[in-house]
């Protein structure tokens, strides 16, 4: 078999098989994740989502939060781009997808105009997800080098095995929406540059594009031989070298959703590190922060570019900079999803205090990624005195995970963004974790 054949052969023996448990739970914490993040999306971002559903009809499936519905294309795209307007949204550090908010919102957009049930929604996130991590563990890091965004190429190829996945198709339909995916695939990093307020459509066009990839497999359509390594294959034109092993089934036991992380900060998963060590070493040390006259930060080489700037025109670039995330921080205490105001952005002592953080790469620390992405920070006060803090692994990671307690945390201060009673937060929260039943009565609660 080709690699495409041997790839679909992995999803496909995968989506036959039984979950365990400990996988159904976590598909059920990514979906509460994912919940949460797009709720709180949908209230900042709805203005502008409503213009856009205006232009056009469909009553399909249920956006969330603008208590209206859409064609299931526009539900996944909008729900898509509420889950990733706040940076909130679960990752994966060995395949660098945010896979929660380009898998989930097509799942359940599908699953809502199909009459499917909870169980059919986690067997297609299950498989969503593993078709992204393989994906981006085989093209990163060469793919994000020659400019694409994997939460906008890989995620469109993930959203369409999860809809795949969650329909039932057999072997050929699954290779036949691979197949239009790899050609739907797209995303650029320069969308998260300067002024841009973009980066969150490059997900919701995957989760919109995955949808159409898979019913254009179930419709018949025939794709080539091998898309992914065909002449002008996926795999060919995304980056310039690949690992190809860790597509296949015969390299590991399979299903691994349990090795992506969840988000405390509402920022760049590349900042996580780098805030968790400067908080840390202000906390233990009780330090005074308007002491500090330096803030030095080592980290890996692939955090840094990007993520080092100190000037800040808008609420994206404050997410993606490292500098003003501490900052940020260490004023406030906290990066969630109300910390990135006008008010905080243009704020005198969080830019003076932005200005002060220096990010340099480490070449050891890069070495380690992805087994690790350290950082370390020196803080350096005004009296000469210095204290340093290193963190292996930011909060959220399987090596420092969020509890059962978190998640509900992190549900009831998203959902609350959006106007929700924690008694209406709690009530979802029960579906989320428990619901055996039809996925319509869980979107009925989100409209």
């Amino acid at each position: 078999m080709n690699i495409t054949d041997r790839f679909v052969n992995t999803l496909y023996t995968l989506k036959c098989r039984p979950l365990p448990k400990e996988i159904r739970e976590e598909a059920r914490k990514c979906l509460m994740d994912e919940v949460g993040t797009m709720l709180a999306g949908a209230a900042l971002l709805g203005e502008k989502l409503g213009r856009y559903l205006d232009c056009f009809s469909g009553s399909d499936a249920t956006v969330v939060g603008l208590g209206r519905k859409a064609s299931l294309q526009n539900t996944a795209l909008c729900n898509g781009i509420s889950g990733h307007a706040y940076d909130f949204d679960d990752g994966h550090r060995f395949s660098t997808v945010h896979l929660g908010s380009a898998v989930i919102p097509p799942v359940l957009a599908v699953a809502e105009k199909e009459g499917l049930s909870m169980g059919e929604v986690i067997r297609g996130i299950v498989i969503g997800y593993e078709a992204g991590i393989r994906l981006g563990r085989c093209v990163q890091p060469a793919h994000r080098a020659r400019g694409f965004h994997s939460s906008g190429t890989v995620g469109t190829i993930a959203a369409a095995m999860g809809v795949a996945a969650a329909l039932d198709f057999d072997r050929a339909q699954f290779k036949a929406a691979l197949a239009a995916a790899c050609s739907a695939a797209g995303g650029i990093n320069e969308m998260m540059e300067n002024v841009s307020t973009m980066k969150p459509f490059n997900v919701g066009r995957a989760a919109h594009d995955g949808i159409t990839a898979a019913y254009i497999a179930r419709a018949g359509f025939q794709g080539p031989h091998d898309p992914m390594l065909g002449t002008f294959g996926f795999l060919r034109t995304a980056c310039e070298v690949y690992n190809e092993s860790v597509l296949y089934l015969e390299e590991d036991d399979g299903f691994h959703i349990c090795g992506g992380y969840h988000k405390p900060y509402a920022s760049c998963r590349h900042t996580h590190g780098a805030v968790y060590a400067a908080v840390k070493a202000v906390e233990d040390n009780g330090l005074d922060r308007h002491e500090i006259a330096e803030i030095s930060i080592r980290m890996y080489g692939q955090g840094v570019k990007g993520h080092d700037h100190t000037d800040i025109p808008g609420m994206v670039a404050g997410k993606m900079s490292t500098p003003f995330c501490i900052a940020l921080a260490l004023k406030t205490g906290k990066i969630g999803v109300d910390s990135f105001t006008e008010e905080n952005l243009r704020d005198p002592e969080i830019l003076a205090m932005t200005k002060l953080v220096k990010v340099a790469a480490d070449e050891e620390m890069t070495a380690w990624v992805p087994a690790k992405r350290a950082a370390e920070a020196v803080l350096i006060m005004k009296d000469g005195s210095r204290f340093a803090c290193r963190a292996d692994y930011a909060p959220g990671e399987p090596e420092l995970p969020m509890t059962p307690e978190d998640f509900r945390k992190k549900l009831k201060e998203l959902g609350s963004c959006a106007g929700r009673t924690s008694e209406q937060l709690d009530a979802i929260a029960e579906l989320l974790l428990h619901h055996e039943g039809s996925a319509a009565e869980l979107m009925a609660l989100l409209a």
